[in-house]
């Protein structure tokens, strides 16, 4: 069987790196920010140029910021920011231990630094597949992704992923722990929304059958 993931968000973080790096762009025009209040506001919906409008910056100051900030969050000094969720290793390890196929299906700027940042966090073993889209056309490229690979599930963090797998007319199952909220993910329509990876995989494996959840004892 094969099974599907996106990368930020749901096995690795997300919220220091996106946060940090906007902080530091902000700096070199004198605008400080709090990086814990701006990871809170973006998972709730806000995007970067929103956060900062409403501290009252102009259009144009705020859009400037958030495209420097765009330039530079991928780069691999500030890839090094992100770590491997406690439970992931132990899903991967199980999923591929009893002959599933794991794919990953993640929105980047840059496949390279991409393929690096997995070799180097030792993901790379677990994977049948690494595919990265376009960040401007995400939904479309990870359902026409997902339509091929036809997993029988797909693990996300945002509205972004479970559209995609809607698209696609693949089950999907979120977690609470990247982009999005668990209260702005429900509030989507959004039903499995777990606090971990195990969590959405037990949710989705009650409701189809996929086999023992890693981790649970018999």
């Amino acid at each position: 069987m094969t099974v599907a993931f996106d990368f930020d968000g749901t096995l690795v973080t997300a919220g220091p790196r996106q946060a940090l790096c906007l902080r530091a762009v902000a700096r070199r025009y004198n605008v400080h920010l709090d990086p814990v209040d701006v990871w809170t506001a973006k998972r709730e919906g806000r995007s970067n140029a929103a956060i900062l409008s409403d501290m009252g910056l102009g259009e144009a100051l705020a859009a400037r910021i958030a495209a420097e900030w765009r330039a530079i969050i991928e780069t691999p000094y500030w890839l090094l920011l992100d770590v491997v969720f406690d439970d992931v290793l132990t899903v991967l390890q199980s999923l591929t231990a009893r002959g599933e196929d794991c794919f990953l299906i993640t929105a980047r700027q840059h496949d390279r630094w991409l393929r690096q940042q997995v070799d180097r966090l030792h993901l790379s073993g677990y994977f049948t597949g690494i595919h990265c889209v376009s960040p401007q056309d995400a939904v479309r490229r990870k359902a026409a992704l997902l339509e091929r690979i036809r997993p029988w599930a797909f693990f996300g963090d945002s509205e972004a992923d479970y559209q995609a797998a809607q698209k696609a007319g693949i089950p999907f199952a979120a977690v609470s722990t990247g982009q999005r909220s668990a209260r702005f993910l429900k509030a989507r329509g959004i039903d499995r929304v777990s606090e971990t990876l195990t969590g959405a995989l037990a949710a989705m494996t009650i409701d189809y059958g996929s086999g023992p959840v890693p981790g649970e004892k018999d």
